[in-house]
């Protein structure tokens, strides 16, 4: 191998234990500085085009924090269909990603013209 070859090798191997390192510093932060006040961003849930977030508000109870949205679903759809669409008939679970590895858990409960759904962080799967 020549001594350009090994140069190379030597900044990719270099390059990727720094984004290992990297990624793994930002997970054990997100879990050390993990607190029930954390709520996923409404941004985060799957809602698909035409939907319009029409009241956003964050609770907190002693379990811990949850964020509720009222989604008018696009048009044509019923808050139910909406539901049935994203998953959550009742419950979705998001996992993580790259980002932020923490699964999210969303319940869609419609309600006349709008689809309400809770999103956060600490729930468990709801079995019925």
């Amino acid at each position: 191998m020549s001594d350009g070859m090994r140069r190379t090798v030597r900044v990719v191997v270099l390059v990727v234990v720094a984004l290992a390192l990297l990624y793994a510093f930002r997970t054990a932060w997100l879990v050390m500085t993990a607190t029930e006040g954390d709520v996923p961003a409404a941004s985060a849930l799957p809602l698909p085009a035409g939907s319009e977030i029409l009241d956003e508000s964050r609770d907190c109870a002693s379990g811990g924090c949850w964020i509720t949205l009222e989604v008018r679903p696009p048009s044509g759809q019923t808050p139910e269909d909406l539901a049935a669409d994203i998953g959550a008939t009742p419950q979705l679970e998001l996992p993580g990603n790259v980002i932020d590895p923490r699964t999210i858990w969303v319940w869609a409960e419609p309600g006349g013209d709008v689809l309400v759904l809770r999103a956060d962080y600490f729930s468990q799967k709801w079995v019925p």
